[in-house]
């Protein structure tokens, strides 16, 4: 065997030391030729340059365990014996199994903090810390009585109308449009709609455009609700199946 010089503190454990040998060796864990690995193990042992106790007794430990089953291994069988009985290596397998399954998680864990490091986070605008600071507001105060169903049940009414004639010849045909709207692009145009109107407010049918297909309708409907959750407008209602109305949001709850 050529001479090996190595350190031991190289390896986490015995288990670790073990572990290289089976894969520099390319063996099969689940049948350890017991002898060639031991006597390699006791010359990783004999070789090694710190011969401090207290960080040697676990890998005298092992070394022990290894001669055991060698040891058992080397034993005759009875002749009597009808059935084999525990592979003396099942136990040491199993912890060679653990150990690898531990082993690949912390590698896995160590990439994943090598990619980590890489990444560089922006840091917070002072309005985001602004906003951190201001106590939640429940969606009942920005909603000003109206529920959910009532805004659902408007934008249903604004799917129903019917305000433009229909070219009976035309409609017949089949067409592929493209998608020419965004929530963003609808969430801009509510507010320079607001802004244009008196008072800061708008019915809500009216941030449907005239000519409007169904895509925009719901394009535009998915924008105010956005604009509702950001606490940039907020909606009122004077009394029950009245129009619902639409204004800039105000820290006092009203238009």
């Amino acid at each position: 065997m050529e001479e090996i010089n190595i350190r031991l503190d190289a390896f986490e454990g015995p288990l670790d030391l073990l572990y290289h040998l089976i894969e520099k060796n390319e063996i099969d864990i689940y049948d350890i030729p017991i002898a060639s690995l031991t006597e390699q193990y006791m010359a990783y042992l004999e070789a090694a340059e710190d011969r401090d106790m207290d960080g040697m007794s676990e890998f005298l430990l092992m070394a022990a365990t290894l001669l055991e089953i060698k040891s058992k291994m080397l034993l005759p069988k009875p002749k009597t014996e009808e059935e084999e009985g525990p592979d003396p290596r099942e136990e040491l397998v199993q912890r060679l199994l653990e150990y690898k399954k531990i082993k690949d998680a912390t590698e896995t864990l160590r990439e994943r903090e090598e990619d980590a490091a890489l990444v560089f986070y922006k840091e917070a605008d002072a309005s985001v810390e602004k906003l951190k600071e201001r106590e939640p507001q429940e969606l009942d105060e920005i909603l000003q009585g109206i529920t959910l169903d009532d805004l659902h049940t408007a934008f249903l009414q604004v799917m129903a109308r019917q305000e433009t004639k229909v070219d009976r010849v035309r409609s017949s045909f089949r067409s592929v449009q493209k998608d020419l709207f965004t929530v963003s692009e609808k969430m801009e145009y509510i507010r320079d709609l607001l802004i244009l109107r008196p008072h800061g407010t708008t019915a809500f049918h009216t941030i449907f455009r005239e000519n409007a297909g169904k895509m925009e309708k719901v394009v535009t409907f998915l924008a105010l609700l956005e604009l509702i959750k950001q606490k940039e407008v907020q909606i009122t209602q004077e009394k029950n199946f009245s129009e619902i109305l639409i204004s800039k949001y105000s820290e006092g709850g009203t238009a």
